[in-house]
């Protein structure tokens, strides 16, 4: 077993490298690092470690393909990095270090905002890692306001904070200047629903088309878009009379290309979740199953058996893509005169409908999946005025005598 440690000399850090012989006597190495006493420690530690794992290697301690031989990502990265490295160039390599760790739809998102938007801004700036102040970052959320909202800003600086808090944890700046920043406030989103006359019109139009089952789904149950298209026959319980929502599909697009991924988990830990199987929606399920088994019946070889599992399949078998959803929703409202509004929105009226109906804010919470009921109350604070309502009759009604 060879062991490292570190030794100073001379104002620089060396590699102490040792091991026992095949005599059973102990060998020391010293081999320079080129890292100066003042400089980032944790430089000369990661050096220092890779002559070790490299020595035993030479010396058949280690196995080339061990797990332990120097190849990480993050080490390298460190190792890469001195005083003269654009910021910009930092957050692109930055995102191939986390790569591995984060969602692949999420990787896509930053991907996008960190190459055409942050890395372009700081780099004609010419502005370093090292050199970058709470200034700079304020400039530039002021210079992307002028064609992004105040939300996206916030997106912007999440990502560079995650960077900035990386570099700050391994020695690479001397702190996290993002936590100087001021944000632009955000204006509080307050989202569109549909009345009862409403929805009922909806669902006279959708009926018989392919967007119907995605318009039940987000009315009844609230569903988000990934749920709905992940929906599983699997997930149908017609005996307990259940649905369960586990598994979603979603769409992203990476270096130019359309990615679509399925995942046995929700959005969040909550949103994994089994709510009762409505009647009407029971139904409308097992007159589903019986036209898809009439469309493999009808299509024969032609039909498509790589998603048998899911439910939102069109005639030939291919399951319907998440995009399709939103673009085709705006699209039937157009041409059914109804009042435009987002897909998202039927969520909404879901929540809408369970409030008017007397459903606690810790019942809508459940129903839609929200990780928090915080979340729902700051969605949903339209509520309030609602129930003002209801306050302000009782008022009268107590003081009418007077």
């Amino acid at each position: 077993m060879v062991k490292g440690r570190l030794q100073t000399k001379k104002g620089y850090y060396y590699a102490i490298l040792t091991y026992k012989k095949a005599n059973g006597k102990r060998k020391e190495i010293w081999r320079a690092t080129g890292v100066k006493t003042y400089e980032n420690k944790k430089k000369a530690e990661l050096i220092c470690e890779e002559y070790r794992e490299q020595l035993a290697v030479e010396l058949r301690l280690l196995s080339t393909n061990s797990n332990y031989i120097i190849k990480d990502r993050f080490q390298k990265f460190l190792l890469n990095h001195d005083d003269k490295t654009l910021f910009g160039d930092y957050m692109e390599k930055w995102l191939e270090v986390i790569a591995n760790n984060i969602e692949s739809s999420t990787y896509s998102a930053y991907q996008y905002n960190v190459v055409k938007r942050i890395k372009p801004y700081f780099n004609n700036l010419k502005i370093k890692l090292t050199k970058i102040t709470a200034m700079d970052l304020s400039s530039f959320y002021s210079y992307c306001l002028s064609d992004v909202k105040a939300n996206t800003v916030k997106h912007y600086h999440a990502i560079i904070h995650q960077a900035l808090k990386f570099a700050f944890e391994n020695d690479l700046v001397a702190f996290n200047i993002a936590e100087k920043v001021r944000l632009p406030k955000v204006k509080e989103f307050i989202g569109q629903y549909y009345n009862k006359e409403e929805l009922i019109k909806l669902f006279e139009y959708v009926r018989g088309k392919r967007i119907e089952f995605a318009v039940l789904m987000a009315t009844y149950y609230g569903l988000r878009r990934s749920e709905i298209v992940g929906l599983k026959w699997t997930a149908i319980d017609f005996a307990y009379k259940t649905i369960s929502i586990r598994h979603t599909v979603t769409e992203y697009s990476t270096n130019g290309k359309l990615i679509r991924e399925g995942k046995d988990r929700a959005k969040t830990k909550k949103s994994i979740r089994t709510l009762p199987l409505i009647p009407v929606i029971e139904i409308y399920l097992l007159n589903l199953k019986e036209v898809q088994e009439q469309n493999k019946f009808d299509y024969g070889n032609k039909y498509c058996t790589d998603y048998a599992d899911y439910i939102y399949v069109n005639q030939f078998g291919e399951l319907i893509k998440p995009g399709y959803i939103t673009q085709n929703f705006h699209r039937i409202l157009k041409d059914s005169a109804l009042r435009i509004i987002r897909f998202q929105d039927l969520r909404h009226s879901c929540a809408t409908l369970l409030r008017h109906q007397g459903a606690r804010m810790e019942d809508v919470q459940k129903w839609l999946g929200h990780s928090s009921i915080n979340t729902t109350e700051k969605i949903y604070s339209h509520f309030e005025n609602w129930e003002h309502l209801k306050t302000a009759k009782l008022v009268e009604e107590a003081l009418k005598p007077l």
